[in-house]
């Protein structure tokens, strides 16, 4: 390996290395916990209410359904596939929160990865105590829309997903029309420039 090969590598290290001090500075991992802990608490309180409500059955708003895929019942009876498909994902939105800075791209991952483990854990200890006989593997739906039937979990992944990524556009958006329109704007060296020409002819 060469010098200069040597140095880029170094360059390089000392980047990422650079980058990790930063991303877990105190301040970033504060921010992040909060986060965390608001996230958590927006799905743990209504959906815990409503388990509690079904396994107890005084849920009374729609006929429970006990799911045993994931995404409008897709995999159903094949729970290895669907539990490391889950953990994977609850996985990825995990690393994800860890190297994010923004407190509201923090809010909106921890409602999909708190409601993600919401439904590992439900679909895991599925023992019910009412009148509803319990299905292994499966997990309780009763929000009922349309033709479909969910869950609070589910509302808050999809909130968190869908949520992420159009927050994510539309800052795209914007920094791109900003960057457009200060490119096309004369800089004042340009314009100074220009009227002393003027003024000189």
């Amino acid at each position: 390996m060469n010098k200069e090969n040597t140095n880029k590598l170094t360059f390089s290290k000392n980047k990422i290395f650079k980058y990790i001090q930063l991303n877990f500075a105190k301040k970033n991992n504060i921010t992040r916990l909060i986060c965390f802990v608001i996230g958590s608490i927006i799905v743990l309180i209504p959906s815990l209410i409503c388990n509690f409500m079904v396994r107890h059955g005084t849920w009374e708003a729609s006929t429970p359904v006990y799911n045993t895929g994931i995404a409008f019942s897709m995999l159903e009876n094949k729970p290895t596939i669907v539990y490391v498909l889950q953990s994977l994902i609850c996985l990825i939105v995990l690393i994800a929160i860890l190297f994010t800075t923004k407190w509201y791209y923090s809010i909106l991952l921890s409602l999909a990865f708190v409601g993600g483990m919401f439904n590992i854990v439900d679909r895991a200890t599925q023992i019910l105590n009412g009148q509803f006989e319990a299905i292994p593997n499966s997990v309780i739906d009763y929000l009922k829309t349309g033709s479909t039937t969910s869950n609070f979990p589910d509302v808050f992944i999809l909130t968190g997903i869908i949520g992420f990524c159009f927050v994510y556009l539309m800052i795209y958006v914007v920094e791109l029309i900003r960057s457009n329109k200060s490119t096309k704007k004369p800089s004042d060296s340009s314009i100074n420039n220009e009227k002393d020409h003027s003024s000189t002819s």
